[in-house]
């Protein structure tokens, strides 16, 4: 199959998405514009030039097999540099210098993101940076697509994908949060067991920082279900601790941060989670555009500064 890339047509790169999405050949040639024939024909050429069946007919549609599987994955990637790079010469036209998207686990914005960011912005002016601001298992799947470079875990189940990491920062430190003048801010030796109560705003279930702290409170022997409100926007649950008696669990870089002006109240509580390392996470087999490494090497400067 060696060099036989090359000889892949756009159109059958198109296919190959739609595939993915529809898994119905009908569909998929309506999705890009052209007839089912036309459609067969172009997954025929393709499947005889890998020499390889990429999809399994059914019934009710059709199955990538796992080589269709690969094939889609990077179609999908082909087509979202193809987007990228329009963005990019977009960005040129209307006189700015390119593009970079970053992605960032709430803990690393005060810190290194935020440092970073007004360091590239310092001396790249025209280039346009886009934030997202969102859980790891939301950040790393989004560096094989959209995103340029993401500061976050690599959940256990991306362990084997097409990333590149570096790690620069041992667990950090977490801690439960309440509005300021909560009763139990100024309380000494709170426990956990004290807080089963009280509703709890958290991350989504399934999120490392959630597995956390179900893991810290099955640890402390606390069985009782917790009142939860999930959310990862810092904004919700800030006011959500304002107008209430909910506790939530943030970064204690976060929460210090907040605590600052007066927005949050730190508990004492013991939270005994160990987060995974953080790192600089980006695609092994993509080529960085030179806003890009230019952000790259301001990151790396406010990582050791840090």
């Amino acid at each position: 199959m060696k060099n036989t890339a090359l000889r892949i047509s756009s159109r059958q790169i198109v296919l190959l998405n739609a595939l993915g999405s529809h898994h119905n050949l009908r569909r998929a040639a309506e999705a890009m514009n052209t007839t089912q024939p036309a459609a067969t024909a172009l997954l025929q050429q393709l499947e005889e030039t890998l020499k390889v069946s990429l999809f399994e007919r059914h019934s009710r549609g059709m199955r990538p097999t796992p080589y269709g599987e690969v094939m889609i994955r990077y179609a999908r990637g082909v087509l979202h540099d193809y987007e990228r790079a329009d963005d990019e010469i977009s960005a040129l036209i209307d006189g700015g210098a390119g593009l970079v998207r970053v992605g960032s686990v709430m803990g690393a914005v005060p810190r290194p993101l935020t440092p970073s960011l007004a360091a590239f912005k310092a001396a790249h002016s025209r280039v346009r940076v886009s934030v997202e601001v969102d859980t790891s298992d939301a950040l790393v799947p989004a560096v094989l697509g959209d995103l340029d470079v993401a500061i976050a875990r690599l959940p256990d189940q991306f362990a084997d994908i097409d990333v590149e990491v570096e790690l620069f920062e041992e667990g950090e430190a977490m801690s439960v949060v309440a509005r300021p003048g909560h009763p139990l801010v100024d309380a000494r030796g709170v426990t956990l067991a004290d807080l089963v109560h009280l509703t709890w705003v958290l991350h989504p279930s399934g999120s490392p920082m959630r597995r956390r702290v179900e893991a810290a409170l099955q640890d402390a022997s606390v069985t009782r279900a917790l009142d939860i409100v999930e959310t990862t926007s810092i904004l919700a649950t800030t006011a959500l601790l304002e107008r209430t008696d909910m506790i939530s669990v943030v970064p204690l870089e976060v929460a210090r941060y907040y605590a600052r002006y007066g927005l949050l109240g730190i508990l004492s509580v013991e939270l005994p989670i160990a987060m995974a390392n953080l790192g600089i996470i980006t695609r092994k087999s993509k080529e960085l555009s030179p806003a890009t490494r230019g952000f790259l090497e301001c990151l790396r400067d406010a990582v050791q500064s840090s």
